[in-house]
């Protein structure tokens, strides 16, 4: 209900308030299933770190949670092979939703396609994107490019 009482306030100037009510409805009787977490998953890449404050926090800890508790899925990942969280260690719980989000798909994206998904998030957060970020980015699909090149 949140999004509604900004609605109020900040009427049909507010593009945030659009994308919020595109956010996945909570789960039935609370309980987080797979389903639910992919669809949160996809909804969240769309949208900053700083949008929504009523829903992207809670919606960040239900889904990392399930996640962590889940015997399915499993990320790993080696902070030295994503240079932009040396500069925005915030962007790691997007990396691992992304990272998870193939997995719940069952597919496997090329490391560029998972910088450029993270990096999308990191411009819509006003607060976050500035020049070193943007360089750190530029930095990230390059060894991504190598990383994918050399999987091939």
């Amino acid at each position: 209900m949140g999004w509604i009482s900004t609605w109020w306030l900040w009427g049909p100037w507010c593009w945030t308030c659009w994308t919020c009510t595109d956010a996945p409805a909570w789960p039935a009787r609370g309980e987080a299933n797979a389903k639910w977490v992919r669809s949160a998953l996809e909804w969240r890449m769309k949208v900053g770190l700083d949008d929504c404050p009523d829903i992207v926090p809670a919606l960040d800890a239900w889904t990392l949670e399930w996640l962590s508790e889940s015997d399915r899925i499993h990320v790993a990942l080696r902070t030295d092979e994503w240079p932009f969280l040396a500069y925005a260690p915030e962007l790691q719980s997007v990396l691992v939703q992304r990272l998870a989000l193939d997995q719940l798909n069952f597919k496997t994206s090329k490391d560029l396609e998972v910088v450029r998904d993270v990096r999308a998030v990191a411009r819509r957060s006003s607060t976050l994107w500035d020049d070193a970020l943007k360089r750190a980015f530029d930095n990230s699909e390059g060894l991504a490019k190598r990383r994918d090149r050399a999987a091939k």
